[in-house]
């Protein structure tokens, strides 16, 4: 086989022009070899992708998989294949970069155990483990995530529940679940955020209060839209300061009772008993400085995009501190 390497640039602006950004966004890790096998003309399409996205690309219908390497070849004098070769390349990702693909995986998934693709028992420890990622990485990434079957075998009782008889049925329950969740994730994929993206801490109204900041963060056009940044940032930066701050054993540093929106005194009396001494100061203006940044952004009317995107990612930065010290981010 005469091959060559693409970075995969061609074949996503093919697909995107297709309103296929769904397949786009899975070739973004890509590398891409293609040539002629044999005498026969016929080309030849191998994606090298980290996992998860290898178990993803693997997982579409065969059709989306050709629609791939049409896009691979979209410029090149070479018979279509009807399939890629999917590879495994370099080490696996985690994290956000990670919701895609296992969206993508869990949505084919569910359409397999039931058109007969693949047996509950077979898959059921994978799925459940998925879900589980799924529900928190969702939920920190702002994305509203509505899949109410926690097993594979809640599934099959709900399709057989509804007296859903065809495949047709099933697929379009799945494929209409899924729809909401995967779009957001391909956005997020075609329009990152400036702000990096922490794991959960675990602490379910911070992490819901920082998915939201996100969320407003990457919606906003406008000055009051920027400003409502550093709003649900001061929120993020109360709940934090509730969630570790403990009446009677935590004293603030002026000796004032904090109220419990007064995060900064919550924050500061936390950080102070935990790393007590001059050697962690820092850590503690972290803190402070992270709220002055908030309520000086929800106050300024000038509001701008820069302004915000460092406000979120002061926020988001002081809420992994905070968990690094309580043992969270460890």
């Amino acid at each position: 086989m005469t091959d060559s390497t693409t970075d995969g640039e061609t074949a996503r602006a093919y697909l995107d022009s297709l309103r296929r950004s769904d397949l786009s966004a899975l070739l973004l890790h890509s590398r891409i070899d293609y040539g002629v096998l044999g005498s026969s003309g016929e080309g030849v399409v191998v994606v090298r992708v980290p996992q998860p996205f290898v178990e993803a690309l693997a997982a579409l219908p065969q059709r989306d998989r050709k629609r791939i390497a049409e896009a691979v070849l979209s410029r090149r004098d070479l018979r279509v294949p009807e399939d890629i070769v999917v590879k495994q390349a370099g080490e696996p990702l985690e994290g956000p970069a990670t919701l895609l693909p296992d969206l993508v995986i869990h949505r084919e998934m569910m359409i397999a155990v039931a058109t007969g693709g693949q047996s509950i028992q077979d898959v059921e420890d994978y799925y459940g483990a998925r879900q589980g990622r799924l529900v928190e990485g969702c939920a920190a990434a702002g994305i509203k995530y509505e899949n109410p079957h926690d097993s594979l075998w809640d599934w099959y009782n709900h399709w057989k529940a509804q007296g859903w008889g065809t495949y047709a049925e099933r697929r379009e329950y799945v494929r209409k679940l899924f729809s909401g969740p995967v779009a957001a994730a391909i956005a997020r994929v075609h329009n990152p955020s400036p702000v990096t993206e922490r794991e959960p801490t675990g602490w379910e109204r911070v992490d819901r209060s920082l998915a939201k900041a996100r969320t407003q963060f990457s919606t906003a056009s406008a000055e009051e839209d920027w400003q409502a940044v550093g709003l649900v940032c001061r929120e993020v930066l109360i709940s934090i300061g509730q969630a570790v701050y403990v009446e009677g054993v935590h004293e603030s540093a002026d000796g004032v009772h904090p109220s419990p929106t007064d995060a900064k005194r919550m924050l500061e009396a936390y950080v102070r008993h935990e790393l007590p001494g001059e050697g962690y100061k820092e850590v503690r203006a972290h803190a402070r400085a992270a709220v002055d940044l908030a309520v000086h952004l929800q106050h300024r009317r000038t509001a701008t995009r820069r302004l915000a995107a460092l406000c979120l990612e002061a926020t988001s930065s002081a809420v992994a501190v905070v968990a690094i010290i309580a043992g969270r981010g460890l």
